[in-house]
C-alpha cells in the first residue's frame, strides 16, 4: 500500500511579501496547482491515501473558489482517501460542514480517531490546548499492525509535542506537520518521526528542496522516501565581494554562484565581505539584471566598507576631508558606510 505524507501547503496565501501583484497572483495559483499535481501523481502511482498533516490552508476561512477547487478535486479522485488533520493556521476551518462533503475526505477533531486498512492503521488527532493535556494517555494502537500517527505541531518550544511521551506506543511512522523543511528522526526502537516540509516554498526563510514523502507499507513494514516536487525552489546565495574592483566583477561572481539554478526559480543574493572605497556596486542594476534571468530575485547588501582612517590622515583632497568628517561623527558604522558610499558617488557625479 502506498501513502503520501504532505503538510503545510498554505493554500490561499497572499504571497505579497516579496512579489509584485502579478507574480503574487501567479505564485498563489501555483500553490493550488501543486496540490493538483500531487493528486495526479498519487493516481498515476497507485497511491491509496494522501495524509495532509495540517495547514493545508493559510487561514481558517478560504475563498469560495479555492474551497470549490479543493473539494471538487477530492471528489474527482474518489479512489484516493484524503486524511486531513487541521493545523494551527486552519484549525477553525470546519471542512466537514461544507455542503456535499466527499466520502473520501476524512477529518479529525481533538480526540483520537483511527482509519483502518488491511495493511495499516492511520490514527490522528487535532493538536490544541485541549488535546495536548490528555492525548498521550488516550492513544491506543493495535500492536499487531503497522501504525501511522498524524499530528500537526512543533517538537521544540513551549507548545511542543512531547516525543518522549509518544515512545513505546507502537508508532511506526509519526506523520508530523508544522516545520517547513524535511526532517526525519528516530522516535524509538520501533518507529520514526517525519516532517515532509512544505510542498512549495513561499519566502526566503523556506529555501531548498520542497516536496512530499511517499510511504510504502509492505509485509508489515513501513518505508519512506522524500520526493522533491516544488514548482520553484528558493535559493539564498552569499557572494563575497572582497577585493572585487567593479560591478562587472560582482556580476560575474554572482553568475558563477548561480550556475545550474533554473531560471524558473527564485533567488536572493546576499552581498558580504569588505569592499574598496572606490567600488561602485550598482545594486539596483544588479537587481534588474537578475530579475531578467529569474522568476524573482532579491538583493540584500551586508557588505562593509573597507576604510582605514589612517589612509586619509594626510589626504588634502575634498574626498579625504569628507571621509575624515564622516568617520569622526557619531553615526553608527552602518550609517557611516552608507554616507561615505553616497558621498563618493556624488563626488564622482554618479546617480544616487
Amino acid at each position: 500500500m502506498k501513502i503520501i505524507h504532505t503538510a503545510d501547503l498554505h493554500i490561499d496565501s497572499k504571497m505579497e511579501t516579496h512579489l509584485d501583484s502579478l507574480k503574487a497572483k501567479e505564485r498563489k495559483n501555483e500553490l493550488l496547482l501543486s496540490f493538483k499535481r500531487l493528486v495526479e501523481y498519487a493516481k498515476t502511482n497507485d497511491v491509496k491515501a494522501i495524509i495532509i498533516a495540517g495547514d493545508m490552508f493559510d487561514k481558517a476561512r478560504v475563498s469560495i473558489k479555492t474551497r470549490e477547487f479543493i473539494v471538487g478535486l477530492i471528489r474527482e479522485y474518489s479512489n484516493i482517501d484524503f486524511i486531513y488533520v487541521s493545523g494551527n493556521h486552519d484549525e477553525d476551518l470546519i471542512i466537514s460542514e461544507f455542503d456535499d462533503v466527499p466520502s473520501n475526505l476524512y477529518t479529525f477533531n481533538s480526540k483520537w480517531q483511527t482509519i483502518t486498512y488491511d495493511d495499516v492503521d492511520i490514527t490522528a488527532i487535532v493538536y490544541n490546548e485541549a488535546s495536548k493535556t490528555y492525548m498521550y494517555d488516550t492513544l491506543s494502537l493495535d500492536s499487531k499492525k503497522p501504525n501511522i500517527v498524524v499530528i500537526h505541531g512543533p517538537i521544540e518550544g513551549e507548545d511542543a509535542i512531547n516525543l518522549n511521551l509518544l515512545k513505546d506506543k507502537n508508532i511506526n511512522y509519526l506523520a508530523l506537520g508544522h516545520i517547513h523543511k524535511y526532517i526525519k528522526g528516530s522516535l524509538d526502537d520501533k518507529g520514526i518521526y517525519v516532517y515532509p516540509g512544505c510542498l512549495e516554498g513561499r519566502g526566503f526563510d523556506e529555501i531548498g528542496p520542497k516536496g512530499f514523502v511517499e510511504i510504502e507499507v509492505k509485509n508489515g513494514e513501513i518505508k519512506s522516501n522524500f520526493h522533491k516536487f516544488a514548482r520553484r525552489e528558493l535559493h539564498n546565495i552569499e557572494v563575497d565581494i572582497t577585493n572585487l574592483d567593479n560591478w562587472i566583477d560582482i556580476r560575474k561572481t554572482i553568475s558563477l554562484k548561480l550556475n545550474g539554478i533554473p531560471s524558473t526559480d527564485m533567488v536572493k543574493i546576499t552581498l558580504v565581505g569588505k569592499y574598496n572605497i572606490d567600488l561602485i556596486k550598482q545594486n539596483e542594476l544588479l537587481l534588474d539584471s537578475l530579475n531578467d534571468e529569474y522568476f524573482f530575485a532579491k538583493v540584500e547588501d551586508k557588505s562593509k566598507l573597507n576604510v582605514n582612517p589612517k589612509d586619509f590622515e594626510n589626504d588634502v583632497s575634498l574626498k579625504g576631508e569628507f571621509i575624515r568628517n564622516v568617520l569622526a561623527s557619531n553615526l553608527t558604522d552602518d550609517e557611516k558606510n552608507s554616507v561615505i558610499e553616497y558621498g563618493i558617488k556624488a563626488l564622482l557625479k554618479e546617480e544616487i
